[in-house]
């Protein structure tokens, strides 16, 4: 995601009138998501560049791939519990 990635891929999609934390869950799972591949993004940019240190990132990367995995979880229990998911969002994700 470097400077010139058009703003409309890190958008949260539209999604219509349902449960508040539904959307909450889910918006912060994505938001989990995207900061994980910030971080192997700049890593990556940092082995291309040479950079001698670029092993600095794994631990932030460790770190954001625990909280993706508890954003994640957070959801799914949600989901499981309440019952309110889309599983048509589910279905488009997968093609």
């Amino acid at each position: 995601m470097s400077n010139d990635t058009p703003a409309k891929e890190t958008a949260t999609p539209t999604r219509g009138a349902g449960c508040e934390d539904h959307n909450r869950l889910l918006d912060e799972f994505g938001v989990s998501v995207q900061e994980l591949l910030k971080l192997h993004e700049h890593q990556f940019l940092a082995i291309v560049d040479g950079d001698p240190e670029c092993n600095r990132f794994d631990i932030l990367i460790h770190m954001a791939n625990e909280r993706k995995h508890q954003a994640k979880y957070a959801y799914l229990r949600h989901v499981e519990s309440h019952g309110c998911s889309n599983i048509n969002a589910f279905d488009k994700t997968r093609t």
